[in-house]
Formats: structure tokens, C-alpha cells, sequence
């Protein structure tokens, strides 16, 4: 005699273990998206600044990323914001001092050396704020401050969008076996 009640518990045990399934890949998806996006906004950062000199909290901080939900599996990641100030660039000063430079100086971009900006000098406002002006006519007021390219067309360079679409290729595809794995209980071996 053969009991084949045994194995239809099994069969429906196996059947209602595929039904979670579902849940526990789109957990996993999820994750390795969240991961993924991250390491793009950082990556962005770091890829900006092999061409420009400025400081990576001012790039990734006009980076926004936006988290979809478990139901809604997708992620965005755009840029944003305006003209950096060129105080977040390499300038020379690089803070006020008692001795007033003769030529102000400043690099945007990693090519090349510090540059003189013509009429170009720092100073503190009443507010606090500190930056780097220029006159805009020969009267002592008004003054403009000067600023370096938006993130947005540091950013849009074909070759680091194009990075930025490899690396996100090669994350997920490492994030989502690793998260597959560690949630479905295989190892690697």
C-alpha cells in the first residue's frame, strides 16, 4: 500500500512555499534598487570630480534620489540646482585674511592650473555669507558673485552618463544575487 496522503502534504507545502516566494524575490529586488541607487548618487559624485574641482558634499547634495516602494519597483535619480558658488571650487585665498590678495585665483576644472579672475576678490556680507565677487560696474556697488557650472552640466557629460548606466548594470546584477541569496537561504559556494 501506498500513502499518498503524505505526499500531497508535501506537494501543498511546496506549493504555499512558491506562493511567498513572490514576496520574498520582490523584497530582494527592492533592496538591491535601494542599494543600487545609492552607490549611483555616490558614484556620480566621484565621477564629476575626476573633471571638476569641487567638493563632493556640492555634488551629491543637488543629486536627488527618489525610492519607489516594494509595489512600485522602480528608483529615479536626477540632478538639480543651480550654479555652484566658486568658493566651493579651489580658489586662492581660500579664506579671508588681514592680508588682501593682489589677484584672486581659482580652478573649476582638474586641466590646468589656478587662473586669475580679473576684478574678482572675497569678501564677508553683513549676513555672514562669505564668496568670492565682482563689480559689475566702477561704483563700489553692486557686486555679483561668481560661481562655477550647475551640477546638472557637470553630470550630463556623455561619458559619465555613460559610466553611470555601466555601474548601475554591474550593481544590480551583484546587489540582486547577493540580496536573492541572503533572503532565500542559498550560499554561494
Amino acid at each position: 500500500m501506498i500513502d499518498v496522503r503524505g505526499e500531497a502534504r508535501g506537494v501543498r507545502d511546496a506549493l504555499r512555499r512558491i506562493g511567498s516566494l513572490d514576496g520574498d524575490v520582490r523584497k530582494a529586488f527592492y533592496s538591491a534598487l535601494n542599494r543600487t541607487s545609492q552607490r549611483i548618487k555616490t558614484e556620480a559624485g566621484r565621477k564629476a570630480r575626476e573633471t571638476y574641482i569641487a567638493k563632493s558634499k556640492a555634488i551629491t547634495d543637488q543629486v536627488v534620489l527618489r525610492r519607489g516602494s516594494i509595489s512600485n519597483l522602480s528608483s529615479e535619480l536626477r540632478w538639480k540646482g543651480g550654479n555652484i558658488p566658486l568658493m566651493q571650487f579651489r580658489t586662492n585665498p581660500k579664506s579671508l585674511s588681514s592680508k588682501k590678495p593682489r589677484v584672486l585665483k581659482a580652478a573649476v576644472k582638474r586641466a590646468g592650473g589656478n587662473k586669475a579672475v580679473d576684478g574678482a576678490f572675497l569678501a564677508r556680507m553683513r549676513s555672514g555669507h562669505i564668496a568670492i565677487f565682482r563689480r559689475s560696474s566702477r561704483k563700489r556697488l553692486p557686486i555679483d558673485a561668481l560661481y562655477g557650472p550647475a551640477v546638472p552640466v557637470m553630470l550630463n557629460n556623455p561619458e559619465i552618463t555613460e559610466h553611470l548606466e555601466n555601474v548601475a548594470i554591474t550593481e544590480m546584477d551583484k546587489r540582486l544575487e547577493h540580496e536573492l541569496n541572503r533572503r532565500l537561504g542559498g550560499g554561494t559556494s
